[in-house]
Formats: structure tokens, sequence, C-alpha cells
């Protein structure tokens, strides 16, 4: 979310690590099949009304909340 004065755009909620650069790897991916990396969980859009926390992210092959303090909470 660069070029934002939004202070949340910092949270751990807010950020992921994916490998590769923005055309290879997970990360190229992503930016190749936005919808779909949404719909799995690998993408948070700005878009989004909802806050990063409340967003459901994959990690670990798993579906999980990231929270603002830093910690992961597993869905189900």
């Amino acid at each position: 979310m660069g070029g934002t004065v939004d202070p949340d755009v910092d949270l751990p909620s807010n950020i992921g690590l994916l490998c590769g650069s923005g055309t290879t790897g997970c990360h190229g991916w992503v930016e190749r099949n936005r919808t779909a990396a949404e719909a799995e969980g690998w993408l948070v859009p700005r878009r989004d009304p909802r806050r990063p926390a409340d967003v459901p992210v994959c990690r670990r092959g798993r579906l999980e909340l990231l929270a603002d303090d830093g910690q992961v909470h597993p869905i189900g």
C-alpha cells in the first residue's frame, strides 16, 4: 500500500512476505493472478473494507488471521 499516510499500513496484520520478485516465485504468481490470490488468502486488496487483521491470509498452507500485535490466530 505504498504512497499512503495511513498508519495501519505498517501493522503486522498488514505485512506479508512472499518469495521471489514481482515476476518470479509466489510474488510473481500473486501479481499475475490477483483475483485468485485474493480468494486464496495470498493478497489483501486495498479496496477491502475490512481491517487487515480481519482478513484471513494463507500462511504455511493454512488460513489464519494476523493480529495487530503480531500474534497469529488459526481459523477453525
